[in-house]
């Protein structure tokens, strides 16, 4: 994953006692909630949620493929690194990727969606702001 990609995000997290389940393993469960806090704060340097929803429009999950590769376990030091991998006309997807400190892969997943319109759930293009920045990034390359 890129670091000079303005589509990409890296963030630590830090496993709260209710992340964890009886043998002091993070839930599965958690993984998807951190993907979903990910998007969002990847999405607020863009075109934040709150700004979305202020304009009727809203990102919704499609399909989730996750990888649970190692688990994590309470104080562990995780890397969790988001970036999104495809804008197309109505379509986005995101890569997402949690490391512990030392480099080991605990998590890997992909997950697509699309953007609705939030007064009749109907898909809706890809919104200009994001479109237009995903093109810019696009000729860079």
């Amino acid at each position: 994953m890129q670091m000079d990609n303005p589509f990409f995000l890296q963030k630590e997290i830090e496993i709260q006692g209710y992340d964890i389940d009886y043998g002091g393993v993070v839930s599965n469960i958690v993984y998807i909630r951190w993907m979903d806090d990910l998007r969002t704060a990847l999405l607020k340097d863009h075109y934040s949620l709150a700004l979305m929803a202020k304009n009727g429009l809203a990102p919704v999950v499609n399909k989730t493929h996750a990888h649970y590769k190692r688990p994590a376990l309470f104080g562990d030091s995780l890397i969790a690194k988001i970036r999104i991998t495809m804008l197309e006309k109505i379509r986005w997807e995101v890569q997402v990727e949690i490391t512990k400190n030392g480099g080991e892969t605990v998590f890997t997943a992909v997950q697509s969606g699309a953007f609705v319109n939030l007064k009749n759930g109907r898909p809706v293009p890809v919104p200009a702001i994001l479109a237009d920045k995903w093109k810019e990034y696009q000729t860079v390359l």
